[in-house]
């Protein structure tokens, strides 16, 4: 099996017990055992319907008390193609109490031996990775035998990861292979903490392969989640006797997120090229990262990183030159020089100052962009949105640190709601990455970049806002 998605499982229980002598235990006949239906809510990574034969491991606890209080610990239950859930037999089936008692379900998937409440976890081989997915819930709310539906509602809790490949045809793939090096593949999961643990040592993953005709190829990974990932992480594609490694150092692999990068090789010159695209985050809901072209010779060039599906409602970025006056750059509230004229730029920290502590700068190998000194507070508000027929709004701009810092001491406020912005630190000085924030709240119309000089210790640049949204 193959799911890749939030999943929900509907309890059905059956009360005719007529016929059946009440002994004051759990067990009746398996006509009165607990039935689950489960159906999937929404896509998985291969596929849209569970696979018959798949096996779910099912524990049964008293409402309030923990894994080591059940009533009924890992009862397999087989799905079908529809997806009724049945027991493995009648000792594995699952009872309510007799005394009416509520109780809770802990579930996952795929079924396995569990040790101490434990799950082992190995990613290592990929060519069948319906054994290594791992989909986990727990019920809190209390059921008993008059409930008539129960909402399991599974998360994933690994990563996956999926690169399109696209090549040209007069590119040969000889000895062609993908791997994720620098991580580490084994781990345990705790059922009662819903914990993961990763374990052991690094080790490569090499991806799952898939031709899919007409130079159309995907490699597939599921792997463990990491909050930060070591210098030595990496996508390394070899081609022949060449190889390029894609750094991810510094990057985070979300529990329950699929990664999904468009990969494209050419021939340049003799020399294959590898253009790494746009990495999309699926909350298995689209999430850009940067897009990356990838010369095997040795350079790689950064691209626009926010072409995905949406319409553009706004994008800026802060003109194309920019001159001094008395060795002074212009203040944001002095600064004429903006992309989108009929739109308000100002600085809310601005008082009773006559210029903005920020300002539009250029040096001699960053274009224009803005400017956040260091120890003052100062803001770069853009006004004038009309996003009221617009849904699914994000937002994507481009900071850089003239230091050692991290890309969340610029603060973004959009409307009246402060955004969360993810921590990264920056891996070289005067480098842009690019953030990207959903989620943002509707009819917006405004956005701002706020440096607090509390926070802000070593100057930041700003550049390349843009605003998306789907109609």
């Amino acid at each position: 099996m193959k799911i890749k998605d939030l999943i929900c499982l509907t309890t059905l229980v059956s009360l005719a017990l007529s016929g059946c002598a009440d002994s004051g235990d759990n067990v009746a006949t398996n006509n009165n055992a607990i039935k689950f239906n489960a159906s999937i809510a929404s896509t998985r990574a291969t596929g849209t319907s569970w696979t018959a034969g798949d096996k779910i491991g099912i524990f049964m606890i008293p409402q309030g008390k923990t894994l080591g209080d059940a009533l009924a610990s890992n009862k397999r239950y087989t799905a079908s193609a529809s997806g009724e859930l049945t027991n493995d037999g009648d000792d594995q089936a699952l009872y309510y109490p007799s005394d009416g008692s509520n109780v809770d379900f802990v579930t996952y998937y795929p079924y396995t031996n569990v040790t101490n409440n434990q799950i082992p976890i190995n990613v290592t081989d990929q060519s069948s990775q319906a054994s290594i997915d791992l989909l986990y819930t727990k019920t809190s709310t209390g059921f008993s035998n008059s409930s008539t539906s129960i909402p399991l509602n599974y998360k994933h809790k690994l990563a996956h990861m999926i690169l399109n490949i696209t090549k040209s045809a007069d590119v040969s793939l000889s000895n062609f292979a993908v791997n994720l090096v620098g991580t580490k593949t084994k781990a345990t999961f705790d059922l009662a903490t819903d914990t993961l643990i990763a374990t052991g040592d690094a080790a490569n993953v090499t991806y799952k392969l898939t031709d899919n005709g007409n130079n159309q190829m995907q490699a597939e990974a599921i792997i463990l989640p990491n909050n930060n990932l070591t210098t030595d992480a990496a996508i390394e594609f070899t081609i022949g006797t060449q190889t390029f490694k894609q750094s991810l150092s510094g990057d985070t692999l979300k529990s329950g997120s699929n990664y999904n990068y468009t990969v494209n090789i050419s021939n340049q010159n003799g020399q294959p090229v590898v253009a790494v695209g746009q990495a999309t985050i699926t909350d298995w809901i689209q999430v850009p990262g940067s897009d990356i072209n990838v010369d095997m010779g040795g350079t790689t060039t950064p691209t626009d990183p926010t072409t995905q599906n949406g319409d553009t409602i706004f994008s800026e970025n802060f003109g194309t030159t920019v001159q001094q006056t008395n060795k002074l750059w212009p203040a944001i509230n002095q600064y004429t020089g903006w992309q989108n004229s009929n739109f308000s730029f100002t600085d809310s920290y601005l008082g009773s100052n006559t210029t903005s502590a920020a300002n539009v700068r250029q040096t001699t190998t960053m274009n224009c962009h803005v400017w956040f000194p260091t120890g003052k507070d100062a803001s770069l508000k853009i006004s004038g949105f009309n996003t009221s027929s617009y849904t699914s709004l994000k937002l994507y701009y481009d900071i850089a640190a003239n230091g050692t810092g991290d890309q969340n001491v610029i603060g973004v406020k959009c409307g009246d709601t402060d955004m969360s912005i993810p921590s990264k630190a920056f891996s070289a000085t005067n480098t842009y990455q690019t953030v990207e924030l959903d989620n943002l709240p509707l009819n917006i119309t405004s956005v701002e970049f706020i440096s607090l000089g509390s926070k802000n210790s070593v100057g930041y640049r700003l550049d390349n806002v843009k605003l998306i949204g789907v109609k």
